[in-house]
This record gives C-alpha cells, sequence and structure tokens, in this order.
C-alpha cells in the first residue's frame, strides 16, 4: 500500500512537472517578452522625447539668434542714425557759425569789401562791359570809407562815382544795369564758397570720416 501511495505520488509530481514545462515555462518566456518589448518601447518613447525636446531647444535657440540679430541690425541702424543726425548738429553748429562769425568778421573790413568791389569792376572791365557799373556793399559798412579805399580810378567807372549800400551783411556786389547782370559775391555765396573748400577737411578732422 505504501508503494502504491509513494508511485501515486510520483505520478502527482511528474504531472505537475510536466504542467509546469508546459505552461508556466512559456507564460514566463512570454512575460519575459513582454517585459523586453515595453523596456524598447520606453526606451524608443524616451528618445523620441529626447529629439522631440531637443528640436525645440534648437528651434528656441534659432528663434532668439533670429531675434537677436534683427534687434542688432535695428540697433545698428538707430545707431548710425543718430550718429549722422549728431554729425549734422556738430555741423550747423560748429561749422557753419563759424564760417558765419569769419565772413562777418572779414568781409565787413571797408579793406575786403573794396578789393572785393576792385576785383569785379576790373574782371568785368576786362571782359569789356564796364558801362552801368553800381557797386554795392554790406549795410553796415561806411561808404565813405570804401570811396576813400577804392580811390579814383575805380570811383570814375561806377554810377554816381560813389558805392552804393546794399541790404546785405557782408562782402560786395557789383550789377551791370545794361545786362540787367548782378556779380554777386556776398556773405551768402562767400558761405558756400568757401564751405565747398573747407567742410571735407573739417569733417576728416571732428569726425575721422
Amino acid at each position: 500500500m505504501a508503494k502504491e501511495l509513494e508511485k501515486g505520488e510520483d505520478k502527482i509530481q511528474q504531472i505537475s512537472d510536466i504542467l509546469k514545462i508546459e505552461t508556466l515555462e512559456p507564460a514566463k518566456k512570454e512575460a519575459a517578452k513582454i517585459i523586453d518589448d515595453a523596456n524598447k518601447q520606453a526606451e524608443n518613447i524616451v528618445d523620441n522625447a529626447d529629439k522631440q525636446a531637443q528640436e525645440l531647444i534648437n528651434k528656441a535657440h534659432q528663434e532668439i539668434e533670429n531675434d537677436r540679430s534683427v534687434f542688432q541690425s535695428a540697433l545698428q541702424q538707430a545707431s548710425s542714425q543718430c550718429f549722422e543726425a549728431l554729425k549734422q548738429k556738430i555741423q550747423s553748429k560748429l561749422f557753419n557759425s563759424e564760417l558765419d562769425a569769419i565772413i562777418h568778421q572779414d568781409a565787413t573790413n571797408p579793406k575786403v569789401v573794396a578789393q572785393l568791389t576792385d576785383a569785379i569792376v576790373k574782371a568785368v572791365e576786362k571782359e569789356g562791359s564796364s558801362a552801368d557799373l553800381v557797386a554795392v556793399v554790406p549795410h553796415a559798412v561806411s561808404v565813405d570809407e570804401v570811396n576813400r579805399l577804392l580811390g579814383e580810378n575805380i570811383l570814375k567807372k561806377l554810377k554816381g562815382n560813389s558805392v552804393s549800400l546794399g541790404s546785405f551783411a557782408a562782402g560786395a556786389q557789383v550789377k551791370l544795369l545794361d545786362k540787367n547782370l548782378t556779380l554777386d559775391i556776398s556773405d551768402t555765396v562767400l558761405k558756400e564758397l568757401l564751405a565747398n573748400f573747407v567742410r571735407k577737411d573739417f569733417r576728416e578732422l571732428i569726425f575721422q570720416a
């Protein structure tokens, strides 16, 4: 009886082992496969997330660089415009005002006015157009002093044998009445002429341009 019981137990164990091999082992393998697949999917998800995150970071960096480039370009343009405006202001304040002062100081001197008038009259005479000449001097200059400096040889070529007062501030004018023409070396013309000569040097000196 005991032997038969042992044999029965052995068979049960054999059956149990067979069931274990046929059912549990495949289940373990399937579970291991599922876990392995899940791990791979998780790795893929993480990799994709990393790639997407890196793409977003790169895109953000690019947008920042683009914004920075636009900002720098706008800043450079604004700086250039401000600098140009400053140059113009400095030129207006320093160059133009200084040039005005020089012209008014020198070209209101009776001697300089007489020299300008003399040069114009002689140039007109050289061209053979010396009739009906009227010499005009700045409103703040002494007519008598200019006449004295010009002398009789020039005065006798002028209408009325004298210069006349004009409305301009400095320099001189000679009018050819018969030709309805005015030879103008007044302060406005002198300023333009002198500016053309010295403006470039002034800018190079001030702005190193």
